[in-house]
């Protein structure tokens, strides 16, 4: 169960198409190059598109009937975490893939 708010889900989105198209394109004896490239894509594309949808402006509403203030923030994450800081754990796999696939 894949479970994201606002745009979090295009994060995997990324993943699975650059997957798809690398493995498709690069030569087999390359796969796990493949993987690595994939995450990184991702990683970069999570980390930039999180910080600039994350830190738009905030809003706040008004309850006519109560007075209150009401703050809505953005909140673009995937598995209740922020979308930027996937762009850190995306890297990070691509990484201990990148060191697997040397060694």
């Amino acid at each position: 169960m894949v479970v994201w708010s606002g745009k979090g889900f295009l994060s995997v989105l990324v993943l699975i198409v650059s997957l798809f198209l690398f493995v498709k394109l690069m030569p087999t004896e390359y796969g796990d190059y493949a993987f690595v490239l994939s995450f990184f894509i991702t990683a970069v594309f999570s980390w930039f598109m999180g910080k600039k949808w994350n830190e738009e402006e905030t809003r706040t509403l008004v309850d006519k009937a109560s007075g209150q203030e009401i703050i809505l923030k953005p909140n673009h994450s995937l598995f209740w975490i922020k979308l930027q800081y996937w762009g850190i754990i995306f890297g990070a796999f691509g990484l201990i893939i990148l060191i697997q696939a040397l060694v």
